[in-house]
């Protein structure tokens, strides 16, 4: 009896960081073409610096509710909780740089990218093997994929129209599964919300130091002198959800299924993306509802 209630338990919590990476899915996917828009009259070094500070008080919050781990957690290492923050700085960045110079098509193909290198990078830096039905579930979801990106509007004519961002959204993706692994092996002991929230803060004091420093030298600009409400609806959505909410939901993911597996589920966020272009009027192909 007491081996069955531990194996229904182990099902229930895989199911749970399950639908949570589901959830962090359905937000991530819908960031891309909403970041696209805002880049194109929102300075690109504000929208990254805001997307991190605005999703501090969310964070604190959360922690603050948390309940606390029930045996002393080792001690905080300062050195290991600011590399931790610089990575997720570096992801903010290179992300919205990598965004605003692809076209969002392109993008989609690049970010779907994503299992690869967390298989890779597991493999490398803790020795992981990917679980049995991997590399099938990685073919079949890459596929997918590809015909939801290939079957975009005007794909024949425009091709995979590299634009120079594609680089960068390879490191940003680098930077985020090389986060996702040490994050839970130095600070994993502490719980997935203080996790989360110690090294969101180290990321936005870090963020809020370089915005601070480009700023006084000119090299950044400042808030829009307006912003639309859809423009504002937007901000909040990629702050609190796409990075606070998300990232809450994406560590409790890496913690329970490993990260191969929690990358797995991004794949779905090509779907996402059309989704929500389709609801900002651009309806899909006949060919991306099959790859859906």
């Amino acid at each position: 009896m007491a081996r069955l209630v531990t194996t229904l338990y182990s099902r229930a919590a895989l199911l749970t960081a399950s639908a949570g990476l589901a959830g962090c899915c359905l937000i991530w996917g819908s960031m891309t073409p909403i970041v696209k828009v805002l880049t194109t009259h929102v300075d690109l070094w504000f929208l990254s610096a805001m997307r991190y500070l605005l999703a501090l008080p969310v964070f604190w919050l959360a922690w603050a509710m948390a309940r606390r781990p029930a045996t002393s957690p080792a001690a905080l290492r300062v050195d290991r909780t600011f590399s931790l923050g610089f990575a997720m700085c570096a992801f903010s960045v290179l992300y919205t740089f990598g965004v605003y110079h692809s076209h969002p098509v392109t993008a989609a193909i690049v970010l779907n990218l994503g299992p690869v290198i967390s298989a890779i990078m597991a493999r490398v830096l803790v020795g992981a093997r990917t679980a049995p039905g991997f590399p099938l579930a990685l073919s079949l979801g890459l596929t997918g994929a590809a015909m939801v990106v290939v079957g975009s509007p005007g794909f024949g004519a425009r091709g995979f129209g590299f634009e120079g961002g594609e680089p960068l959204l390879i490191v940003a993706q680098i930077g985020w599964q090389w986060y996702s692994i040490r994050a839970q092996q130095w600070l994993g002991d502490r719980g997935q919300i203080a996790l989360t929230a110690i090294t969101a803060t180290a990321a936005g004091i870090l963020m809020a130091g370089f915005y601070g420093t480009l700023y006084s030298f000119g090299l950044a600009g400042g808030m829009p002198a307006s912003w639309s409400t859809a423009d504002l609806a937007a901000l909040v959505w990629i702050c609190v959800f796409g990075v606070a909410i998300a990232t809450l939901l994406w560590n409790f993911g890496v913690s329970r299924l490993t990260l191969p597996i929690a990358a797995l589920h991004m794949n779905g966020a090509p779907v996402v993306a059309v989704l929500t272009a389709w609801a900002l009027g651009m309806p899909p192909s006949g060919l991306q509802v099959l790859g859906g």
